[in-house]
């Protein structure tokens, strides 16, 4: 199984004392890197898990009361707003982590524990990989703020422009920072480049930037929540072997600089949903050929790299191209992208919290209490389902009728899989000319007979549960896993999240892909490893009887031809009655299982919807989740007063 990331760096839910509870130093005089502060395992888009019921009835007591509780032991904390926020937001991570962005909660609270004024700032500057030169354009924006137009091109310079973007590159800035090149470690055998940066205008703010490529964020859909998401917790992947596999870790920033090029990359700036404020994200476009005349409002800053870089080339050949260099610089529009990097990231020498870090917080708590809005709204459609259209006797004399097609469909499609012409390609006999079939053929067969009619029809009556309110806890989707076997040969899960492609909890039961996807990767290599083994056994003992036949024939007088001949015969006959035997009660057992894991299938997806139709534990969930929804309330509008006193 893939890589269990324990408690994304890709933040799921996770416990309350793992390592990303270490706690910084109360003053910082360096800005901490972008995954040290984070623990190993993150989610970009908050997952509502599956709920347990409470032993205890004193777990829904008033938060109330939680809070004057913790203000009792700690009188510091009520003077002190920062301590405060602190401790309430690590309060809606052990108690909201159904719909709150653990991996920005994270950041959050990293930044509250540094000291106030002096947080470590995040930047994040993407570019779109929809475009050829957007990559390139990156590096040379990075290049382009960075640089010191009164020194010549130095080394982090041509270090960037080598560089990858399909991995990415960590950016640290400060002037007490060694000017090395190297990597930084994350976790064992894997590697990410890092690269330290003196600039003349940031050193001593205690910024990092983050730059990758990252895909169009077309999976936003126009929602501006998961957008915002996508975004600000861009996803990093980690070799973990020398085998190429990759760990998903996600990063989360304070703020994002898009970059992109040419008019295809504008289109796909222009689809994105809009902020309210461009001071978090914003998008660059580079348009050499586009000189707006006025100040026309744009959701994206057009600018001109080429001629940002000729400016920048003049000024180091030569000083007095200074003037040349200025009007140069201008005219490519780069200022303003200058100006939104420096935005809000000056340390502070009154103790006041940046600007970023507040407006962190304050994304945060409100795209919960939109995540909360929700799930009350699906409560109130869940409350109104007597009325409803598809009341639970028809929803439960559906599920019967679905069983029972299902049941037939699985009996009719593998009786006509296993007598068809495909499976008896597979025949022992034919093995010889298509052992590296056996998987193809064999696959065909689990995609085109396996339950396809019922797993869609489950996905269509899970609808309809839903649409009456009764919605099934959301599953894991075996389409988004990968399997994936360590340095110690022992198997661990991973969610594999390229760009957009995170792993996904569905709606709908899985049995049946799950099942399925179970059949694929473990019992058709066995099957197919069997096929050739049996192969190699069969030609190997031929082989060696014949070549001992021609032996005896050859080393006595007395033998024959015939006799010779005979103990060849009798090794290749047993060779091929060995085969036959056991490839045939291969294939007899495989038959057998793919039946029986059908079956279990559709029971557990039946069992799984009988259960969600119960009208006890959907009063109980019901109950037991409007609890936990107004703790959360209560716990993000306290959030939300002391962020107000936070200065």
């Amino acid at each position: 199984m893939p890589p269990r990331l324990s408690p994304r760096l890709s933040l799921r839910p996770i416990g309350h004392r793992g390592s990303l509870y270490l706690k910084t130093q109360a003053v910082e005089t360096n800005s901490v890197c972008f995954f040290c502060s984070l623990s190993t395992r993150s989610d970009v888009e908050p997952r509502r898990r599956s709920r347990r019921k409470s032993q205890n009835p004193r777990r829904f007591t008033s938060t109330v009361l939680a809070a004057a509780a913790a203000v009792a032991e700690h009188p510091a904390a009520a003077a002190n707003p920062r301590k405060e926020l602190e401790t309430v937001l690590l309060d809606l991570q052990k108690h909201a982590a159904n719909y709150v962005n653990l991996s920005r909660l994270q950041l959050a609270l990293n930044g509250l524990r540094q000291q106030p004024g002096n947080e470590s700032i995040r930047v994040a500057i993407l570019g779109l990989t929809n475009s050829a030169g957007s990559s390139q354009t990156a590096k040379q924006l990075l290049k382009l703020l960075l640089a010191d137009p009164l020194k010549s091109e130095e080394e982090w310079e041509k270090e960037v422009d080598g560089h990858d973007l399909t991995q990415p590159m960590i950016i640290r800035v400060g002037a007490d920072l060694a000017q090395e090149l190297g990597s930084v470690s994350i976790t064992k055998g894997s590697l990410l480049h890092e690269v330290n940066v003196s600039s003349a205008t940031l050193n001593g703010h205690n910024l990092e930037l983050l730059l990758m490529e990252t895909n169009p964020f077309v999976s936003a859909q126009g929602a501006l929540a998961p957008f915002e998401d996508s975004v600000l917790v861009p996803t990093v992947e980690i070799p973990t072997s020398s085998t190429g596999r990759h760990t998903p870790i996600t990063t989360p920033v304070h703020k994002a600089l898009i970059v992109t090029d040419g008019i295809l990359g504008a289109a796909s700036v222009v689809s994105m949903p809009t902020l309210g404020s461009q001071n978090v994200i914003t998008a660059a476009v580079n348009l050499p050929d586009y000189k707006p005349k006025d100040a026309t409002p744009l959701p994206f800053t057009p600018i001109d790299i080429g001629t940002a870089s000729i400016g920048l080339g003049l000024i180091r050949r030569n000083l007095n191209d200074a003037i040349e260099f200025e009007h140069l610089w201008f005219q490519s529009n780069m200022p303003r992208l200058v100006e939104w990097l420096k935005a809000d990231i000056l340390t502070l020498s009154d103790n006041t919290t940046k600007p970023p870090v507040k407006e962190l917080i304050g994304s945060l708590l409100r795209n919960t209490s939109a995540a909360v809005q929700n799930e009350e709204a699906r409560h109130l459609n869940s409350s109104l389902s007597t009325t409803s259209s598809t009341p639970l006797k028809t929803l439960q004399n559906s599920l019967d009728d679905w069983a029972e097609s299902a049941h037939t469909e699985l009996q009719e499609q593998l009786d006509l899989a296993f007598s068809s012409r495909r499976w008896r390609k597979l025949g022992w006999w034919k093995l010889f000319w298509r052992v590296d079939d056996v998987g193809m053929l064999t696959n065909d067969i689990l995609s085109q007979k396996f339950l396809p009619v019922s797993e869609r029809s489950a996905i269509f009556l899970s609808g309809r549960m839903k649409e009456a309110g009764i919605a099934l806890g959301p599953s894991l989707n075996p389409e988004a896993q990968t399997r994936a076997t360590d340095e110690n040969g022992g198997e661990r899960e991973l969610s594999d999240t390229k760009a957009s492609t995170l792993t996904e909890a569905v709606p709908w039961p899985v049995n049946i892909p799950a099942t399925r996807r179970y059949l694929q990767t473990e019992t058709i290599p066995a099957l197919q490893a069997l096929a050739q083994k049996l192969m190699l056994q069969t030609l190997s003992t031929s082989g060696l009887t014949t070549a001992l036949s021609v032996l005896v024939y050859y080393s006595t007088l007395t033998t024959t031809l015939y006799e010779a001949g005979a103990v060849a015969a009798l090794g290749i006959v047993w060779s091929m009655r060995r085969m036959q035997r056991q490839w045939e009660t291969a294939r007899k057992f495989w038959e057998g299982e793919v039946r029986e894991e059908g079956r279990k299938a559709v029971r557990g997806a039946e069992g799984a919807m009988s259960e969600a139709l119960s009208p006890e534990r959907t009063k109980g969930e019901r109950a037991e989740s409007e609890k936990e929804l107004n703790r959360v309330k209560e716990l993000v509008e306290r959030a939300q007063e002391i962020l107000g006193k936070l200065k």
